[in-house]
């Protein structure tokens, strides 16, 4: 955690109070936007901003989850907000009572859900909101209606966080006003990303040594995510006589239909499913290519990760995508929803790993010089003092 300098802080104003921060957050899992958030809380100024983490269950839902074990873990207060279900309007009041009991300044919402029940919660009790755009996810008729929903919403919002170039072309295209949007690319905390040399952490994942060059991919296993276009390119991979051990990390709704697709292709020995993967670090220092085949993206962490690692990327030309991988130099990009596409790609690199290398060493040094978590809070501390007034 970053402290001010004491004697430094005695020369200046008077001191205030920390601002306090509530962050909102719909979810089980880590994943990027929990990521983000966790690490923000370790490396914001603790004279200046205090951060607290509200998460919505069910009641039937146990607080014993990846995402709450890791936000205590870090030390960072948990407040778990319980509904009857998923939809239940009383939600809207626990936010509104915690905001009350709590003194928080800014809310900061990270999702649809997040979004809608800030926005009603504040109409109730008057603070500041704020939203990080991490890209809206249709997958369903439900999730469609909520994201329209959530369209005209956003623009009640203080401010409004996005997390590449085209979330915010996205976010101004729905009428939102050019002064309240922010953007603050992703990053990620270099010092967890560094190779050990350690071996063995892949062999207990999957249960067996790894034959032929290993391709991972890691993230949710939802639609959107590309996951099924993946293990189709990788039938056709394997077909052409290449040897290959795929991992797909993640859990997610997709998960029996992404079994189901690699038993019907007979890819058994092949690709594996090993389930969340709480240190992505660890598998990357065995993986040799890093495939994201997503069909829509915010700004993917999964490519700052392997990077960072210096393993080479394979990805689709999605979202934020080309603003980490440049085509040719730190990365490859190919179409999105096209098995042949990513199919060429892997094969191209089993043929010729060389160049793919080379482009992971200058990803590596790009990440550095762009993607710094320490510049990212900096630029957090920015917003949240601007939205509560201070200098």
């Amino acid at each position: 955690m970053r402290r001010t300098n004491p004697s430094a802080r005695s020369q200046a104003v008077p001191s205030v109070r920390p601002l306090n921060v509530l962050d909102l957050r719909d979810t089980h899992e880590i994943g990027g936007p929990g990521k983000t958030i966790l690490e923000t809380f370790r490396e914001i100024d603790i004279d200046r901003f205090r951060l607290h983490l509200g998460v919505f269950l069910t009641r039937h839902e146990g607080a014993d989850t990846p995402f709450i074990r890791a936000a205590r873990q870090y030390g960072m207060p948990v407040h778990v907000i319980r509904g009857f279900n998923q939809y239940d309007p009383r939600l809207i009041w626990r936010v509104a009572g915690l905001v009350k009991a709590l003194d928080i300044d800014i809310v900061h919402a990270h999702e649809v859900k997040s979004d809608v029940i800030a926005y009603l919660s504040s109409r109730l009790h008057r603070v500041p909101i704020v939203t990080t755009l991490h890209g809206w996810i249709g997958n369903s008729v439900r999730q469609r209606v909520f994201i329209a929903l959530d369209r005209r919403i956003v623009r009640r919002f203080d401010r409004v966080i996005a997390v590449s170039n085209g979330i915010r072309d996205e976010a101004l295209a729905t009428g939102l006003a050019a002064g309240s949007v922010r953007l603050v690319h992703n990053a990620i905390v270099l010092e967890r990303y560094r190779r050990t040399g350690a071996r063995g952490f892949l062999a207990s994942l999957i249960g067996r040594t790894p034959s032929g060059p290993v391709v991972a991919s890691i993230g949710r296993l939802s639609a959107e995510k590309g996951h099924a276009d993946l293990i189709a390119a990788l039938g056709l991979v394997v077909a052409r006589g290449h040897k290959v051990c795929a991992v797909l990390a993640g859990d997610g709704p997709e998960q029996p239909k992404l079994r189901e697709m690699i038993r019907a292709l007979g890819l058994d020995d092949s690709v594996h499913l090993p389930g969340y993967v709480s240190h992505p670090e660890r598998l990357l220092e065995e993986t040799d290519l890093m495939v994201l085949p997503s069909h829509t993206e915010g700004l993917p962490n999964a490519a700052l990760e392997a990077l960072a690692m210096e393993v080479p990327v394979l990805a689709t030309r999605v979202g934020g995508t080309p603003e980490v991988i440049t085509d040719g130099e730190t990365g490859r990009l190919v179409d999105a929803r096209s098995p042949q596409a990513l199919a060429e790609g892997i094969a191209a690199f089993l043929t010729d790993p060389v160049p793919w290398k080379r482009m992971a060493k200058a990803g590596r040094s790009m990440v550095e010089r762009q993607f710094d978590f320490q510049a990212r809070t900096r630029r957090m501390e920015t917003i949240y003092a601007e939205l509560a007034g201070r200098p």
